[in-house]
């Protein structure tokens, strides 16, 4: 029956890891470089693993505290990572970090709690046999690997030799071909630069007729596409002066038809101005003088007419009084601008067919003129004494005095 220290021993992490260690350190595509450097870091971690091995040959499992084992485990894993980093990567770097672990493992197997000095000689001893091994191991594979090499190398070189043969003959011969075929084409070249010769001579001569030929034949073409053309851009003269004068009268017709809107719309805005202003003025007229009519005609025996109740009222006949007549000036002056705009439209409705009649000279002088009193002439101008509000106040205020007056 196994103690408790026997078991905890047995089933400790660290002997899992240590015989993955074992594993991968022993696998044959550990090392895929034949790198001398990398040989000699694997040959010591083997030195290593062989050590601490006698070592653990010699452990009492009872006197190996738990602390002891985790500390092992530990260095042990990081060991084992950085092998497998080698594994996939060659880079050496990471043998020299797995050494550096298993330097951590040698300090604390050389620290266990009993003396294994008379072990550690023969531990030591069998390391060294590994270490060696490793080296002639790798020693042997590399003198394989380049007695391999110079067989291949051998093979290669009596091959070219016997490539090189072979094409030094194809290359006599190529040149005995190539010699021939020289003297061929120097010999075709002299034929063939003759009757070239003679060829482009009436070659040239047939070319100068044609030449002449054509060019007298483009020079009557052209003479007659020039009188073509001149016909046309005189006919073509002509449509322009027609369309000319078409598109004046529809440019004078649809500014004479713009008049004639402006001017139908001024006569709407004068005649409802006028409305307004003759309302507001008969209003006035109503309030100043219809009490006065009623009083007389229910009492006509005895009415006498009362200046100062007229006078009285005349304040709110003149409230009434001077929109009237504001309106009434602002329908004149629309007025004004329908009468401007009529006219407007009158000249430009009627001047295309008497400017028909006269010379382009004459004509452009008219238009100009024309144009010159259309678009400067402004507004009819109203007579000096229009009737504005002021005016009306103090006309009706000299009025209310005097009706006053005439009352005392």
């Amino acid at each position: 029956m196994m103690s408790r220290w026997n078991e905890q021993y047995e089933t400790h992490a660290f002997k899992k890891t240590w015989s993955t260690l074992h594993d991968v350190l022993s696998s044959e595509d550990l090392e895929k470089n034949n790198s001398e450097q990398a040989v000699k870091e694997i040959a010591r971690l083997f030195k290593v693993v062989s050590y601490i091995d006698s070592i653990l040959e010699q452990i009492d499992p009872e006197l190996m505290p738990a602390s002891f084992l985790n500390g092992a485990n530990q260095h042990a894993t990081n060991c084992l990572n950085e092998l497998n980093a080698f594994k996939g990567n060659q880079n050496p770097g990471h043998l020299q970090n797995s050494n550096n672990h298993a330097d951590q493992l040698i300090v604390i197997f050389s620290q266990t709690p009993f003396n294994l000095t008379a072990q550690q000689k023969g531990a030591l001893s069998k390391s060294a046999t590994v270490y060696a091994s490793v080296l002639d191991e790798h020693l042997k594979n590399l003198k394989e690997n380049t007695d391999t090499r110079i067989d291949e190398v051998s093979k290669g070189i009596e091959k070219l030799k016997l490539g090189t043969n072979a094409v030094s003959v194809n290359l006599n011969d190529l040149q005995a071909q190539l010699k021939t075929v020289s003297q061929t084409i120097e010999k075709q070249t002299a034929e063939f630069n003759t009757q070239f010769q003679s060829g482009e001579q009436g070659r040239n001569t047939k070319f100068e007729a044609v030449s002449l030929k054509l060019q007298e034949k483009a020079d009557k073409e052209f003479e007659k596409l020039a009188e073509k053309v001149a016909v046309s851009l005189d006919v073509l003269g002509k449509y322009l002066d027609d369309a000319s004068k078409v598109f004046g009268v529809v440019v004078n017709t649809l500014q004479a038809g713009s008049y004639s809107l402006y001017a139908n719309e001024e006569k709407k805005t004068a005649d409802w101005l006028r409305r307004f202003a003759f309302l507001f003025m008969i209003a006035g007229v109503v309030i100043l003088l219809a009490p006065e009519v009623a009083r007389m005609f229910k009492d006509f025996s005895d009415y006498t007419f009362d200046w100062k109740n007229i006078a009285g009222r005349s304040f709110f006949s003149l409230i009434l009084f001077i929109p009237g007549f504001y309106l009434a000036r602002e329908s004149t002056s629309h007025r004004s601008n329908e009468i401007l705009n009529r006219r407007r439209e009158l000249i430009l409705s009627t001047i295309d067919p008497y400017l028909a009649l006269l010379d382009k000279v004459k004509a452009e002088q008219i238009k100009t003129e024309l144009a010159k009193n259309i678009f400067s002439e402004g507004n009819v101008a109203l007579e000096d004494n229009s009737l504005d509000a002021s005016n009306l106040f103090a006309q009706f205020s000299n009025l209310v005095k005097l009706i006053s007056k005439s009352g005392k």
